[in-house]
């Protein structure tokens, strides 16, 4: 079943993942969509595609107020495609979200435990990896590309969270709605490189890749990710995984792919309310 559900009643289109929110209510867990008779960049939430930033800080008030929490809480970093992270704590509150310099800079993870902070990536395909340690209440995001995937931007979160006292057969994963492999071409030098990831696996690279022609091979990114997962100890069953297509679905998402780099950004966010409010 479709982990990540559109709500067509509200006015900011979005997904939202309700199996999280339904088990942890205190959380606000989505990704933001587009309308297909909206411009291209209409419902861009990323500084770094050349959008006015009033236009771009206006789309996250909209967003923020729809899911009950301030401009003030939006915190996220200067991705790079890499897999160094951030603990994230009450004094960096609202980093990025007015402007672009004030983000962490070169940080594709975040981690919390503080309340009214939310967590924000920015995607046009790569995978948006979400984390929930129920024991700990900790809260985290990761950007991982085919880059951040095969560097083990989801090993390292889970590294980290586990080194904060988690316990990684009680972490929930999510992932978010992706380029899947039906639209995702790499080439050899990508191929070797999950290869290099899931190493002595053969199995392992049957599932994710496909080879289509001389030199070609469909990658399927997210479950790359929950490969890696399963080998640092998250259970399947506390991995929920998207079916949504960022490159098929145009109606709802921006792809980079797709529309050859000229998108704007979806962003994926993760936040823990105040308890009872």
């Amino acid at each position: 079943m479709e982990p990540f559900k559109y709500r067509d009643t509200s006015p900011i289109p979005c997904f939202f993942l309700e199996r999280w929110e339904k088990e942890f209510p205190h959380l606000v867990v989505g990704f933001s969509a587009r309308r297909k008779d909206e411009d291209l960049n209409q419902r861009n939430y990323a500084f770094h595609v050349g959008d006015r930033p009033d236009m771009v800080v206006e789309n996250r008030k909209q967003l923020l107020d729809q899911v009950g929490m301030s401009i003030e809480s939006w915190t996220c970093g200067e991705q790079v495609h890499g897999i160094d992270l951030q603990l994230v704590t009450s004094t960096d509150r609202g980093k990025g979200n007015f402007t672009r310099d004030t983000a962490f800079s070169d940080t594709d993870g975040l981690i919390t435990k503080e309340e009214n902070v939310l967590l924000a990536s920015y995607y046009a395909d790569c995978v948006p990896l979400y984390f929930y340690s129920p024991d700990l209440d900790l809260i985290g995001v990761a950007h991982a590309g085919w880059k951040g995937t095969v560097q083990g931007m989801a090993v390292r979160m889970v590294r980290k969270l586990e080194e904060l006292g988690a316990d990684p057969k009680t972490l929930h994963v999510a992932i978010g709605p992706s380029i899947d492999q039906c639209c995702y071409e790499v080439d050899e030098r990508v191929m070797n490189a999950v290869h290099q990831a899931l190493p002595d696996d053969i199995q392992a690279h049957q599932e994710v890749l496909i080879s289509t022609k001389q030199g070609k091979w469909q990658l399927d990114l997210r479950k790359t990710n929950v490969k890696l997962l399963q080998r640092v100890g998250v259970l399947e069953r506390n991995i929920l995984v998207t079916t949504w297509c960022t490159s098929c679905d145009q109606d709802y998402f921006y792809s980079h792919r797709r529309d050859q780099g000229r998108t704007g950004r979806m962003v994926a966010f993760i936040g823990k309310k105040e308890r009872g409010s």
